[in-house]
């Protein structure tokens, strides 16, 4: 089992974190490892929601469904993969800080058949992923143009 977390400070408010956060048909943009989400854009998120999607390892391609288990708005979202070779438990948090939202992502894999071989490769790269991902989301939402003008 691997665990992992990392955190960055996003130049955003927490309310716009949360909603580029929890519109999934965002995930191929900032987390590596997604390549395609089957969850049709829009949708608003809750617990028990399932979110079907496709992931890369390796140059194998898998599809992986996660389940909402936990939803506090602009604070905590979680979720559980229900199908799908690896095992996750992942959570993001949302915390205000000076100038604009502290982002965290962690979590707990557990690999199983293909992956299970490759467990501490998949451990290492697991751990890297979620380190570029919270970055990308950084460049990304701080890259956004904003429309304060009158």
């Amino acid at each position: 089992m691997a665990r992992f977390e990392h955190s960055v400070v996003i130049q955003r408010k927490v309310e716009e974190v949360w909603a580029y956060v929890v519109e999934t048909a965002n995930n191929p943009a900032w987390q590596g490892p997604i390549v395609e989400v089957r969850r049709p854009a829009g949708r608003p998120l809750e617990v028990g929601a399932e979110i079907p999607e496709v992931a890369s390892f390796l140059g194998k391609r898998f599809p992986v469904t996660l389940v909402v288990t936990e939803l506090e708005p602009m604070t905590r979202s979680a979720v559980r993969t229900s199908a799908g070779p690896v095992r996750l438990d992942g959570s993001y948090r949302f915390e205000p800080v000076d100038g604009g939202t502290r982002f965290t992502m962690a979590g707990e894999v557990d690999a199983h058949g293909f992956f299970s071989v490759a467990e501490p490769v998949f451990a290492g790269v697991t751990r890297r992923e979620s380190a570029s991902s919270c970055e990308r989301l950084k460049q990304l939402l701080e890259a956004e143009v904003t429309t304060d003008a009158p």
